[in-house]
């Protein structure tokens, strides 16, 4: 009887604490890539992904551009790489480390949004 008050009291702390957690992360209205995305990518990615110095990592992954990101994209790759998720390789390349939270939900609401240009 004890344990399982003390599983639900623990339910519940983990239930109410996580409901209390708000992003700050202000995502505007429309997401574009050339407006909001770009900048993301060039600033988080490209010290592996630029168009001068991706054959020179390990990564051959081209997303440096619209077209390609947006292949990558629709393919769930991206979100997943980004995100950790399991099954794809999580980016940026670091062990336990990934981009900031805000980052990822503008990328996510591009992505939801239709991934316009």
């Amino acid at each position: 009887m004890k344990g399982n008050f003390l599983r639900l009291l623990l339910l519940v702390v983990t239930a109410f604490s996580s409901c209390n957690k708000k992003s700050s992360c202000k995502a505007p209205e429309e997401v574009s890539y050339v407006k909001d995305i770009a900048p993301v990518i060039e600033q988080k990615c490209f010290m592996c992904h630029a168009p001068d110095v991706y054959k020179k990592k390990a990564s051959r992954v081209r997303i440096y551009d619209y077209n390609n990101l947006v292949s990558i994209a629709k393919g769930g790759r991206l979100l997943g790489a980004i995100k950790h998720e399991p099954g794809y390789i999580a980016m940026p390349y670091r062990k336990n480390e990934k981009i900031d939270e805000c980052a990822i939900l503008l990328i996510e609401k591009w992505v939801e949004s239709g991934l316009k240009k």
